[in-house]
């Protein structure tokens, strides 16, 4: 029985290959029998083995609205364009005929000569020979639309994506088009330590007295084997458009960067995570702070963020420069609430000795075990809770107490990990994804005097 599913296996093979000499074409014969001895290598999984980047790609709301509306019509072939037919009219001649006759004539006419046809050629380019389909507009050619969009960025824009799906897909589609220089500049800079698998932009409503909003290049990029066993920082130096207006420009400007730490494949990974509800402040986002500096494994994925526009404008691509790795020896990560307290004690035991109201965090349960609870501090009570990922599927819980999505895969599932900005305690509003083994210290203050 344990034989049997590759012996069905074996058996269809044979069967599509005696198929296949009776149809008379022994090339087909040995084309079925070489597929059987080559079993396909992208079926790995991710995480102790490699995979392919198919695995992950579609996997956020923006990019699978944009697929599903794909489906339904081509609509980038709806887009205001200049057709070939129709410019080649304005000369009078057939297309083809006209580009073979350009490129003859282009090398025998002197310089001015050929800068007088290309003139020519783009008076042509008149608005009432760039023809679309219905709710396309003649400023939505390829061309044209990306410097429209300048002008528009921020909330009109995103505005404009709802018109309709024409529209959608064609804003988004020019997005891509704007920031590609920073996908091409990540390939080319940090090559096989961080392979680019996939790039999308990604908008967020940003939460202050006036309604703002904020966009993101998304790179998710595949961890290689020369940064194992090293803390490894990314980062990037950028200016703003506007930054030219008031004052002599500078090349990098501003500066970002992430920080990661990277263990051996398939190793389970530890992170902390810390929950401040102490009455003496408040917090309106409540959102858990998470650890720092971000652990991942060979081959896992991780996602870079590079904000792109946001309150005080839009950023010069111009003016991105990615820059060369740093690499530091790995450090044993520890939450700072932990590092301030010595003395930990059960709850039984901590209870007789402080005013405040404790319980035992076991809230994530089944897919987060709890593990030990233990407590510490004087004015401000402190937990320690070990938590290990068993059941698959999303923790309900996390996200009302945590403020944060969770979602525990298995072992040899994909699982992409955002990074986020050195400096800040909460960067995006991201799903944590863990692997089955993987480990979680949740530190949870409370207590406090209100003055």
């Amino acid at each position: 029985q344990v034989f049997r599913p590759r012996r069905l296996a074996l058996r269809g093979h044979l069967i599509g290959w005696i198929w296949a000499l009776r149809q008379g074409s022994p090339r087909a014969a040995s084309t079925a029998w070489a597929k059987r001895r080559r079993p396909d290598r992208r079926r790995r999984s991710m995480g102790a083995t490699t995979s392919s980047p198919t695995d992950f790609r579609v996997t956020d709301r923006k990019s699978l609205i944009k697929e599903l509306v794909l489906r339904r019509k081509d609509y980038e072939a709806m887009q205001h364009a200049y057709k070939a037919e129709v410019l080649s009219a304005v000369d009078g001649r057939p297309d083809a005929k006209a580009a073979k006759v350009d490129a003859c004539t282009d090398q025998t006419r002197p310089k001015n000569a050929r800068m007088a046809a290309e003139l020519q050629r783009a008076a042509g380019r008149s608005p009432d020979r760039c023809v679309g389909d219905e709710n396309s507009l003649v400023f939505m050619e390829p061309g044209i639309l990306p410097i429209v969009m300048a002008f528009v960025f921020g909330g009109p824009l995103i505005r404009c994506m709802e018109v309709c799906p024409l529209w959608f897909v064609v804003y988004y589609k020019a997005l891509d088009a704007i920031f590609a220089k920073l996908d091409v500049d990540f390939s080319r800079f940090y090559g096989p330590s961080l392979q680019l698998e996939y790039a999308r932009t990604d908008w967020s409503p940003v939460h202050v007295a006036e309604a703002g909003i904020r966009i993101d290049r998304i790179l998710i990029a595949r961890v290689g084997g020369p940064l194992v066993n090293k803390c490894t920082k990314v980062s990037y130096g950028y200016g703003y458009k506007s930054d030219t207006e008031f004052g002599p420009a500078q090349r990098d400007p501003y500066e970002c960067s992430f920080k990661f730490d990277t263990y051996t494949k398939g190793r389970a990974r530890s992170m902390w995570i810390h929950k401040d509800i102490c009455r003496f402040h408040g917090d309106e986002t409540r959102v858990a702070a998470t650890q720092n500096v971000t652990p991942v494994c060979v081959n896992d994925r991780i996602e870079i963020a590079v904000n792109l526009f946001n309150a005080m404008g839009l950023v010069d691509v111009n003016k991105f420069h990615w820059r060369p790795l740093e690499v530091f020896p790995i450090q044993q990560r520890e939450c700072p609430i932990g590092q301030d307290l010595f003395d930990w004690y059960d709850i039984d035991s901590f209870q007789s000795q402080s005013v405040e109201r404790l319980q035992i965090p076991d809230f994530f349960s089944p897919q987060l075990a709890h593990c030990s609870t233990e407590y510490a501090g004087i004015d401000v009570a402190v937990s320690r809770t070990r938590l290990r990922a068993e059941a698959q599927g999303v923790v309900p819980q996390a996200d009302r107490i945590l403020g944060s999505r969770f979602e525990v895969l298995p072992r040899s599932s994909p699982i992409i990990l955002p990074l986020k900005r050195v400096g800040l305690q909460h960067d995006r509003f991201t799903k944590i994804q863990l692997r089955q083994g993987d480990a979680i210290h949740l530190y949870i203050s409370q207590g406090g005097k209100m003055t």
